[in-house]
């Protein structure tokens, strides 16, 4: 039997250069493996590492500064330089979730299959060292000084290294693409001693089972936590003032 056209094929994406770029730097920078305050290449050096031409570099730049992102700086110590992301959250307004709060759904509802099995994979398969640098990240989070943002900055770190630990380079893919989308929302959570404790309590007993190498155990921790994390989503953007 012929199959009948069309099928469900997507159209050519004529994506220029500087797309690419952009893409790939402002997923560095909400997922925080570009830091805060931390400075980037030149835009010479950018271009030789993603084999374009600056004028790319430059549009992919001019985006991100757009966004708040990023700063350009002038002087003896100038450059380019990261911000913070939650600096510019304000610019993620409650009515923006609200609007766009069925793909957020949508996504938590992926977010609730990946995760957890991720972390049931991670109880199996990981690693002294990712145990090591999990504790690490624990332990920077426990200080009663630690930063908005470097707060924000291990709990990226924190989930990233459980899906890396499943051994399933398609879990930490999957997992790098869900955090890329929600960062900007949890970003806008608000951020006290309070929600640092319970935050660092919830990863610190989610360490402790897989360390313990229960698997199930794993896998319901991550699940309780990710659905805690999508109510406070959602009540910070339709119920509170």
């Amino acid at each position: 039997m012929q199959q009948q056209f069309p099928l469900h094929f997507e159209k050519v994406n004529s994506k220029k250069v500087s797309d690419f770029i952009l893409e790939q730097l402002e997923e560095a920078i909400i997922l925080k493996e570009l830091m805060s305050e931390e400075q980037l290449p030149t835009e010479r050096e950018l271009a030789s590492i993603f084999n374009a031409s600056r004028l790319a570099v430059r549009e992919a730049l001019g985006q991100l500064e757009e966004k708040g992102l990023i700063e350009k700086r002038v002087g003896a110590k100038g450059g380019t330089f990261v911000l913070p992301v939650t600096m510019n959250s304000h610019l993620r307004t409650r009515n923006e979730i609200m609007r766009d709060w069925d793909r957020m759904l949508k996504l938590f509802e992926f977010r609730l299959l990946i995760e957890p099995e991720a972390a049931c994979l991670a109880a199996k398969r990981i690693t002294a060292e990712e145990m090591e640098q999990l504790q690490g990240y624990l332990d920077l989070s426990a200080a009663e000084d630690c930063p908005r943002e470097l707060f924000r900055a291990l709990d990226v770190k924190f989930h990233l290294t459980i899906a890396k630990a499943s051994g399933n380079l398609h879990f930490e893919k999957a997992v790098r693409s869900i955090r890329t989308q929600i960062n900007p929302a949890l970003d806008l959570m608000p951020y006290d001693q309070t929600i640092r404790l319970v935050n660092n309590e919830n990863h610190k007993v989610l360490l402790s089972a897989i360390k313990e190498r229960d698997h199930e155990w794993s896998r319901e921790l991550m699940r309780q936590h990710i659905a805690k994390s999508a109510d406070a989503i959602y009540a910070r953007a339709f119920t509170e003032s």
